[in-house]
């Protein structure tokens, strides 16, 4: 959190604003309304059905509701510069720890041949190197921040989705590291960390308005999701799961609750996997650029000028 905190306010924030990206500015306060608020927690879109009913219920006009709401979600939404300093925190991170990754990783034989993770099982985790140690120690650590601060960072729409991938990748990197299993854990944290770097770039790129850095971002980051979580995760880690592991070392007891865990992993990513393609086929047909992220719940706030234009 500390880390988090002086990289976003360090070094993002100076840079978010030097191309034009700012908070919000909250005029005039939407004020404490129960009713409204339980409006606003079911939905930051309500209907216009919605509108009207919530108008009764609060003894006000439909148009002084609307403008409540209008103000009521600038002042809980997160600004462009807030999002673009939480997608400079990730970045960072991804960056830094899949090169870290890959510099660990590449020469392991097991990496190419996955086979060899079962060979010796279980591994004694204390004869572990001190390089390999610390990925894991750094990276669950960082899972264990994620399903924290999800609770708090910009709500999306598959917030439940996100959240089941962080409990299983937490069980996933526990359970290899005091299974002995680490070989097939660290495979399975090196080939996440790519695609998300590449998310990320996107994300930051579309903050600050580089289309081309956007639209390379995202074709990267979909070449790396079918080739490392569509093709390499399923068909080299998962079948060495099941298959390699059994012919290795026979059964043993908690394979299957580990095999589970990677399949539900596996749906996880088919289902994200829906998004992209949704975003590829409106690219493929409209031709427009890559735009902000689909999943999110945000709205575009309006300015305070339109506020006070249609307060009116």
């Amino acid at each position: 959190a500390v880390v988090s905190t002086q990289s976003t306010g360090v070094v993002a924030e100076p840079i978010g604003k030097w191309f034009g990206l700012k908070h919000y500015t909250i005029t005039t306060p939407a004020g404490p309304n129960k009713k409204l608020e339980d409006l606003i927690r079911r939905s930051k879109r309500p209907s216009k059905d919605q509108i009207e009913e919530a108008a009764k219920l609060a003894d006000m006009e439909v148009r002084e509701v609307e403008v409540w709401i209008r103000r009521k979600l600038r002042e809980i939404t997160p600004s462009k510069l807030t999002k673009f300093k939480e997608t400079t925190w990730r970045f960072l991170f991804y960056s830094s720890n899949c090169a870290y990754g890959i510099y660990i990783m590449w020469p392991q034989d097991y990496l190419w041949n996955t086979m060899l993770c079962w060979v010796g099982f279980p591994t004694l985790t204390w004869a572990v190197r001190d390089n390999l140690y610390y990925y894991y120690m750094i990276s669950g650590a960082y899972y264990v921040s994620l399903l924290v601060s999800q609770f708090h960072d910009t709500k999306r729409k598959d917030f439940w989705e996100m959240f089941l991938h962080h409990i299983v990748t937490l069980a996933l990197i526990g359970g290899s590291w005091f299974g002995g299993n680490y070989r097939i854990g660290s495979i399975i944290l090196v080939i996440h960390d790519v695609s998300d770097v590449f998310l990320e770039g996107a994300k930051m790129g579309i903050y600050l308005n580089f289309t081309m850095v956007s639209n390379i971002m995202f074709a990267g980051f979909t070449i790396s999701w079918v080739l490392l979580r569509l093709m390499f995760l399923p068909y080299k880690v998962v079948t060495s799961s099941i298959f390699e592991s059994t012919s290795v070392i026979g059964l043993w007891p908690a394979n299957p609750l580990y095999c589970s865990f990677l399949i539900t992993l596996q749906i996880l990513h088919i289902y994200w996997f829906t998004f992209i393609l949704k975003l590829l086929i409106k690219i493929a047909t409209t031709g427009d650029d890559v735009e902000e992220d689909t999943r999110s719940e945000d709205e575009e706030i309006p300015s305070s000028s339109e506020e006070d234009k249609k307060g009116k």
